[in-house]
């Protein structure tokens, strides 16, 4: 494996495990580690049980943390999905990034480079599965023009929000669906999906591959199939959640069938877990799960995902919000023989940090101009793991620019253009509870240069051709 733009000394150190146990004159490095990324849809670290959840079971994320590493400090790329999903993508943060949003007809070009496609330059074959939400089928931005060979699922953000369409996309092509016509609920879009991805990782288990599984659980629409609800029945009261928007499933018991949801997810990476073990892959695996940013905000969905299950503990807000509650993700990683296990992680990175980490691991080599620090160093737990001056977030409003930084322990947030900027010391602070702008202009005074310094001009996309719904899914 070559990773010339490190120090020898350090390559034999971090890479030491990739190696075979062959004489030094002979030594050949093995193939480096499959990939396998978990994105979860709206999931808050503490719906998982190994980060303090009482009401739902994770047994199968659980174990991926005993056997793994648990990160506390990492963040998600944003509030809300696309833009997330763009600076995992991109390696670039959100003042650079290309998606910068939702709700607006925004996509990757040819021009930029992804991490599936750093991966493929190295060798790896790369499918993704579920939510992709960074260009659809008639744009540049189609993951297949993007580095990955194989995609399963919904291009589109509205698409993705229904879990009983009619079909979903493989590839360029329509895959129905049986039994969801007439608004039926035939066929489960996440079971499908999660089933492409493990027949990906058995037709590929003897050269190195990329699984994105970007499940879109546990985002509304609020519906599980019986089974899941069946494994909570009678515990919780029945809580009734109308979801407003025509076309989308309400339920009227909210709460179970959203521990369903969170546990039909678990089983799913369970799934995956006893794949790997069965096709002897498991020591050269490094499996991550995350989410793309905090639980749903808004009557009914935070009555449940925060209020009742508590998923955000002591963190403030949620979705669509940079309080910590929006873009904290529960980061986990197993890599037996390499991550240790059973250990704990205060590293503070994002989603940026993916690509340049990916590199690092494949033996290829990320674009100079990416926002991204490799935290390699700190997977394997060897001492000298590059830390972030800064962290930057920034969302586009019909308020005006939304921007946030963290700098070390201080949390500068913005929520709105020209507004003061709201200051919270995360050491003695993690609820940002406290705004401490008055007391340290210092402070202050950095953020706000770096936050000015940190934007970039969106792009000018061309207008989006038809608003999508319902009636393009559900029918």
């Amino acid at each position: 494996m070559k990773t010339p733009w490190l120090p020898a000394a350090i390559v034999a150190v971090v890479f030491a495990p990739l190696f075979l146990s062959t004489p030094a004159h002979a030594a050949e490095p093995k193939r480096p580690p499959n990939i396998v990324f978990i994105l979860a849809d709206d999931l808050g670290p503490y719906h998982l049980g190994c980060f303090g959840q009482k009401k739902i079971r994770t047994p199968h994320v659980d174990r991926l943390a005993a056997e793994g590493m648990r990160f506390t400090q990492f963040y998600a790329g944003a509030h809300v999905c696309a833009p997330s999903r763009s600076t995992l993508m991109t390696g670039l943060h959100t003042g650079h990034t290309p998606v910068r949003a939702n709700g607006k007809w925004r996509y990757l070009y040819d021009s930029d480079v992804t991490t599936a496609e750093v991966l493929k330059s190295a060798g790896y074959v790369c499918g993704g599965f579920g939510k992709w939400g960074l260009g659809e089928e008639t744009t540049e931005g189609f993951p297949i023009k993007q580095g990955f060979s194989q995609w399963f699922g919904q291009y589109s953000q509205v698409h993705a929000h229904f879990f009983y369409p009619y079909f979903l996309w493989h590839g360029d092509t329509k895959y129905a669906l049986p039994g969801n016509e007439g608004k039926k609920r035939g066929q489960y879009a996440h079971d499908e999906i999660h089933a492409q991805a493990l027949a990906f990782i058995k037709s590929n288990k003897d050269r190195p591959f990329f699984c994105y599984c970007a499940y879109t659980l546990p985002h509304v629409e609020l519906v599980v199939p019986d089974d899941s609800m069946r494994d909570y029945a009678g515990q919780f009261p029945r809580f009734a959640a109308k979801d407003p928007r025509p076309g989308y499933i309400s339920s009227d018991d909210g709460y179970t069938a959203y521990a369903g949801m969170v546990s039909r997810l678990d089983r799913s990476v369970g799934e995956i877990m006893a794949l790997l073990k069965e096709l002897n892959l498991e020591k050269n695996t490094l499996v991550f799960f995350a989410s793309d940013n905090g639980p749903q905000t808004g009557s009914p969905w935070s009555d449940i995902a925060i209020d009742f299950f508590d998923g955000n503990g002591p963190l403030r807000g949620g979705k669509g919000q940079f309080f910590e509650g929006g873009i904290r993700t529960p980061l986990i990683a197993r890599w037996p023989g390499n991550v240790p296990a059973g250990t704990t992680s205060e590293h503070v990175g994002a989603f940026w940090d993916m690509m340049p980490t990916f590199a690092d691991l494949a033996g290829a080599k990320a674009p100079p101009n990416n926002d991204g620090i490799s935290f390699v160093r700190e997977l394997l737990a060897v001492k000298g793991q590059k830390e972030h001056d800064f962290l930057y977030w920034e969302h586009p409003t019909a308020r005006g620019l939304e921007q946030a930084a963290r700098m070390g322990p201080w949390k500068g947030l913005r929520a709105k253009q020209d507004a003061p900027l709201a200051l919270y010391d995360l050491s003695s602070d993690p609820g940002e509870e406290k705004n401490v702008a008055a007391d340290h202009p210092d402070v202050v005074a950095k953020i706000e240069s770096l936050l000015a310094a940190q934007h970039s001009p969106e792009r000018d996309y061309a207008p989006e051709p038809r608003r999508q719904g319902a009636d393009d899914y559900v029918r």
